[in-house]
């Protein structure tokens, strides 16, 4: 019965909503209850029921007893289900309803009319289902997959530079060229999308050539820029990118390059090839890779790119230990060969990186998240430089003096930074006792 009663009340309110006035008819309703036919049109405010012994609906004036009625009906309806009376309640006063016009000319008068041209206006504004169906059809056939598009920009690179070269407009090349490297590194990373590229031939067709043989620096680091995209944290790509020989040309850029966009790409590119790749670092990083690395350090270069080279530096150290302490043999085996420890070593990294840090102490100062990524390098390459770091009295005191600037900060990065460089110089200090 409740879903009767909620039932009538939607049918109700629907056929006040809906009556149209052609069915209208002038009536007054008193006290009384008076029947209410078929697509008559009432005004609001009424006290209405449907009758269910007859069918019929009826309304009539609210009077003072009728919410005492309504509550007295309800209660019956709910104990007895042969109550006839199911009833529709709205709060209005008779005042209200006798100012109320019921007259078919009145009812006219509430109706919105439109000018022709309001009507002109409202179908320009909206369109139909169909026009907005179709409208879509003709977009969707626009619509590329990211295959789609990685494969046109390839041609349209060949293109250009076949065009350019025709008509000797360097400058437009070099800005048509530029404009696709940098879709291509919007585009390489995403996993499927670098395979695509790869499949296509793009690592030989436009990356070798632009970073081996261009000699214009922007399309160069845009070139390493968009290989370092698509390597990171694809080992399909890698292996590619390593087949391909970047390696090589990478770390000689690292060598010989003294422009700090040039070397942040190359090192971005030549970490993203390394990382997690055993068989890569165990091959470049025994050649030039080392090398390359720990030059970096001592190179006059901005000090942002030396700690990037530390970090990098690091991280490959950390990565064997994390594998050997995991347990997996198969992983294990994989780094057995590589002792990049001992290379670093050979290239005097303990001694480059103990100058390092007392020729930047006031960059130090006052750059302390640069100042953090050192720390973490210095803490794990520590162990096979401790008898280096731990016999330089110039290093422990530039490394004191930086903790007691940094802890007496009011920066609580700062000191942080300082609680780090305490936990490095208690390890050298112990090294330091035992000598």
């Amino acid at each position: 019965m409740e879903y009767l009663l909620k039932l009538t009340m939607c049918t109700l309110m629907c056929v006040q909503m809906f009556l149209t006035e052609e069915i209208a008819e002038n009536i007054s309703f008193t006290k009384e209850w008076k029947e209410i036919k078929d697509g008559q049109s009432i005004p609001a405010g009424l006290h209405v029921r449907i009758n269910l012994q007859t069918g019929k609906k009826e309304a009539k004036l609210i009077t003072s007893d009728d919410d005492e009625q309504l509550n007295t009906e309800q209660t019956n309806h709910e104990s007895k289900n042969t109550n006839s009376l199911i009833t529709i309640y709205e709060s209005v006063n008779e005042e209200e309803l006798k100012n109320s016009s019921l007259s078919r000319n009145n009812s006219k008068q509430l109706a919105i009319e439109y000018s022709s041209s309001e009507i002109e206006k409202i179908k320009n504004d909206y369109k139909s289902y169909k026009e907005l169906r179709k409208n879509f059809e003709g977009m969707r056939k626009h619509f590329k997959t990211d295959a789609e598009i990685i494969i046109r920009l390839m041609e349209d690179f060949g293109n250009v530079i076949t065009y350019n070269k025709q008509n000797d407009d360097r400058e437009s090349r070099l800005k048509s060229q530029l404009k696709i490297l940098n879709n291509f590194n919007y585009l390489m990373s995403q996993y499927d999308n670098a395979l695509m590229f790869v499949d296509q031939g793009g690592l030989e067709r436009i990356l070798l050539p632009l970073i081996v043989n261009q000699t214009h620096l922007s399309l160069r680091v845009e070139a390493m820029r968009v290989l370092g995209a698509m390597a990171q944290n694809n080992p399909k790509v890698q292996v590619k990118v390593y087949e391909k020989n970047f390696g090589p040309y990478l770390t000689q850029i690292l060598l010989s390059s003294s422009n700090t966009e040039e070397l942040s790409s190359a090192l971005y590119a030549l970490g993203s090839l390394l990382r997690k790749f055993p068989h890569a670092q165990q091959n470049i990083l025994s050649t030039s890779g080392t090398q390359a690395l720990v030059s970096l350090l001592d190179k006059d270069c901005e000090l942002k790119i030396k700690a990037k080279a530390i970090t990098l530096i690091s991280d490959v150290i950390v990565e064997k230990q994390l594998v050997l302490i995991n347990d997996d043999p198969i992983a294990a085996a994989q780094y057995t060969e590589l002792n990049f420890p001992e290379r670093l070593k050979d290239h005097w990294y303990c001694q480059t990186t103990d100058k390092l840090m007392t020729s930047y102490y006031h960059e130090f100062l006052k750059a302390p998240d640069l100042l953090e990524y050192f720390i973490h390098a210095l803490g794990n390459t520590e162990p096979f430089c401790s008898s280096v770091w731990g016999s330089s009295q110039q290093l422990h005191h530039t490394l004191n003096a930086l903790q007691l600037h940094h802890g007496k900060s009011d920066n609580e990065y700062c000191n942080e930074v300082a609680e780090l460089l305490r936990d490095i110089i208690k390890k050298m200090h112990k090294y330091y006792e035992e000598l």
